[in-house]
């Protein structure tokens, strides 16, 4: 025990860590649940990356079509049974297919990855809520802390569905096409960025380089602009603390930050029993609710109504279908705008939900358009058709023409 006593003071030495393990950390924040939720987004991408890497090792990314047999398609993926004995299907299905089907214990591996991340989304929802209600962007040096986390709640929900985007299924074109389509909207409004888009992505149709420049997004360069933004507000928590609590009365609140204890071992043993309960709910959730491959889809194919996008993005596309759509590509866009010039506009020097209740029906105004969307959604099918290449139709005399736009594939 002495060897692995001094081999564990001698990494600590080596890596300057002793700092980080004595750095206090109040007591409330160990036993509040509202300060948990920001660690289980954390440790969620860690697991994220772990499984993300063997998985890219068996993914390869491309649009060239396969003919395959129906039959070998598993029946809980078939939401339309297709009609004829053979189906066409894309590299990258193909791919996926095998991954979950094929490779031992690629199944397990892929469920891992899909709940791990609904579980980083929820508990970046989650913490963005609590830290809103909470006003934690008052306190010292919480501004500039809000603001990485706007920035890492936006960027996890676009990692999220650039990984749904990765096999083709069905959901997962819609939801590319959807996107692409946003660039329309802004050329239409007056925003050239249409030949942007097309110099980085190659194409503004679903092609081998789109599919390629996603799965490297998807794979570096997004986690790595999270990695970044996530140290950075580790080392601001550091400087300047956690949120203090929501508590009136300024001796008591000040007598509960002043009552600190070390991270190690306190919050250190409280984060290896999360990590331990997390893998847990995670292994159980794919034990008993697995999700489905879904269909595939080819160049050319029309999505069929009933097809639906991923959870995290269901509520936007319920406003595009439902209402104007100067309204519903602008909302996230306002909705995010807003919520990083918070600190800007927050100058009340209120500290419990009480005192603080504009902030609070604000919030919770937030919560019940992406909650009303995401629900509706899913439990009716709204009349408007949507399809890849009409759901935004441009009018020519108002929007900026692209240059050397490829035709579409298929």
């Amino acid at each position: 025990m002495k060897i692995f006593s001094r081999l564990w003071e001698l990494f600590i030495e080596r890596f300057h860590l002793k700092e980080f393990l004595e750095h206090p950390v109040p007591r409330y924040s160990n036993i509040n649940p509202l300060y948990w939720f920001g660690d289980v987004a954390a440790v969620s991408f860690f697991l994220l990356a772990l499984t993300g890497f063997f998985l890219a090792l068996f993914y390869t990314p491309g649009v060239n079509v396969v003919t395959i047999p129906a039959a070998s398609l598993a029946p809980w993926d078939l939401l339309h049974p297709p009609a004829a004995e053979a189906v066409r299907a894309t590299e990258s299905y193909i791919s996926a297919y095998r991954i979950a089907y094929l490779t031992p214990f690629g199944f397990i591996l892929r469920q891992f990855h899909l709940w791990a991340a609904y579980m980083m989304i929820m508990a970046v929802l989650v913490h963005f809520f609590a830290k809103f209600v909470l006003g934690s962007y008052k306190r010292r040096g919480g501004g500039a802390l809000w603001l990485l986390g706007v920035l890492l709640g936006f960027l996890t929900i676009n990692q999220a569905v650039l990984g749904y985007i990765l096999p083709l299924h069905l959901d997962g074109i819609l939801a590319l096409m959807i996107g692409l389509n946003l660039f329309r909207y802004f050329d239409y409004l007056g925003i050239p960025v249409g030949n942007a888009v097309i110099a980085l992505l190659g194409s503004n149709y679903p092609t081998d380089q789109v599919i390629r420049v996603i799965y490297v997004a998807h794979i570096l360069i997004v986690p790595a602009v999270i990695l970044l933004l996530l140290g950075l507000k580790i080392q601001g928590i550091l400087y300047g603390g956690v949120s203090p609590p929501p508590i009136k009365n300024a001796e008591v609140r000040e007598r509960m930050v002043k009552d600190v204890e070390p991270f190690y071992p306190h919050r250190f043993a409280l984060m290896v029993g999360q990590v331990f309960l997390q893998i847990s709910l995670l292994m159980l959730l794919v034990a008993f609710f697995p999700q489905p491959l879904l269909e595939p889809w080819a160049p050319g194919e029309l999505v069929p109504a009933g097809v639906r996008p991923p959870w995290p993005v269901m509520w936007y596309y319920t406003y595009v279908k439902m209402i104007d759509p100067f309204i519903s590509v602008g909302m996230p866009i306002l909705m995010l705008i807003f919520a990083l010039v918070v600190p800007l506009l927050d100058r009340s020097r209120g500290i419990t939900v009480g005192e603080r209740w504009v902030w609070v029906i604000i919030a919770l105004v937030y919560m019940a358009i992406i909650g009303y969307g995401s629900v509706l959604g899913f439990i009716i099918d709204i009349p408007k058709q949507v399809t890849p290449f009409t759901q935004i139709t441009v009018p020519p005399d108002s929007a900026v023409p692209y240059v050397t736009t490829p035709s579409p594939v298929g």
